[in-house]
């Protein structure tokens, strides 16, 4: 019915993370990881008000006010609290309404994923009318200072309003395909990510492709629908290699690589929800856009969704994403609160 997204508004330059630590090559990052700069959390903000401000821009864009939401499902793997609902502090920033479902998602970087197929789950069952489906990751922060992953990990939010009128796109079919890899880790009382698999080639294959592959055959099968019947694919990371590797694994001839991250990073949950709606808003009536999702040490979801009607928003995403400030990799520190020793004492791959 509608949606919103939200970024924070610094950038920090992926050269300046290097030239500290030196332990990375500038023009490998900028050229084949496809990043510039990334995303930077100010000392205001968190997983909960990116998420927050990404509500109140797809509030904004629809006919329904807050209290008409009846359920809120939040999917994130890095919110401030384990053990009260963060789901439902959103929506007391957003209205004073109680009778409605809260609840937190959490599938590491496919929480938002998750959450969405969640949420149509609860619309199709007629036990929602109107749900408030939330992305929102803040991963900078969980990524301890001279992390190799440190120079591109960011931050956003996107938020979809699901609904049964006026509807933008429908959803065709979910598929999943899940497994207990042991790849990264954040365990409680623990802020920064482990990486618990060295960062490689069959990591990644035994990991995300694997998964993806098989999650979007099964919606494929589902729905009963070739590769050749989706107008437009959108895969879980935006940078380097993944989409071109998940794309030769399918083998899928053209692809479109999301120029828009090249400034914000990977973005965990908010980064499938945010490359759907950017290709939401370039498709045509008619289009069928498949949208794939994965969580490291969790799994992958795909969606098929069909364009109804194309959105009439006052503004478009890429002149909201255009909008930031870079700063100095000392400046990104302070805001980040990184400027204290990292809560565990090894090292990149332990």
């Amino acid at each position: 019915m509608s949606y919103g997204i939200a970024v924070p508004y610094l950038r920090l330059p992926v050269k300046d993370t290097i030239n500290v630590w030196k332990n990375n090559n500038v023009e490998f990052i900028n050229q084949h990881f496809g990043i510039l700069a990334r995303t930077v959390v100010n000392s205001d903000e968190d997983t909960l008000t990116l998420a927050t401000d990404s509500a109140k821009m797809a509030l904004t864009n629809s006919s329904l006010k807050a209290k008409d939401i009846d359920s809120i499902l939040l999917g994130s793997c890095s919110t401030p609290d384990i053990f009260k609902s963060n789901a439902n502090q959103i929506m007391s920033f957003l209205s004073n309404k109680h009778t409605y479902f809260g609840c937190d998602i959490r599938s590491s970087e496919n929480s938002g994923m998750s959450a969405l197929a969640l949420g149509y789950s609860l619309l199709k069952s007629q036990l929602s009318k109107a749900s408030l489906v939330i992305g929102s990751d803040t991963l900078c922060k969980n990524i301890f200072p001279s992390e190799l992953r440190e120079s591109y990990t960011g931050a956003g939010a996107a938020s979809l309003i699901l609904g049964t009128e006026d509807i933008l796109a429908k959803i065709v079919g979910i598929g999943n395909s899940n497994a207990a890899f042991s790849e990264q880790c954040r365990t409680e009382d623990s802020r920064f990510i482990r990486i618990l698999a060295n960062l490689n080639t069959a990591v990644i294959q035994e990991g995300l492709v694997k998964r993806c592959v098989n999650s979007i055959n099964n919606v494929l099968s589902n729905c009963n629908l070739s590769l050749n019947d989706i107008d437009h694919f959108v895969f879980p990371e935006n940078i380097g290699n993944i989409p071109h590797i998940l794309a030769k694994a399918l083998h899928i001839e053209t692809f479109e690589d999301k120029k828009e991250f090249e400034k914000l990073g990977y973005l965990g949950s908010a980064s499938p929800l945010i490359s759907f709606l950017i290709t939401l808003e370039k498709a045509k009536i008619g289009d069928k856009i498949l949208v794939c999702g994965y969580g490291h040490g969790s799994g992958s979801t795909a969606i098929i969704f069909q364009v109804i009607k194309k959105p009439d928003f006052d503004h478009n995403l890429n002149t909201y994403l255009n909008y930031y400030k870079n700063i100095d990799y000392a400046s990104a520190m302070k805001a980040e609160f990184k400027l204290s020793q990292p809560d565990i004492a090894l090292g990149t791959f332990i």
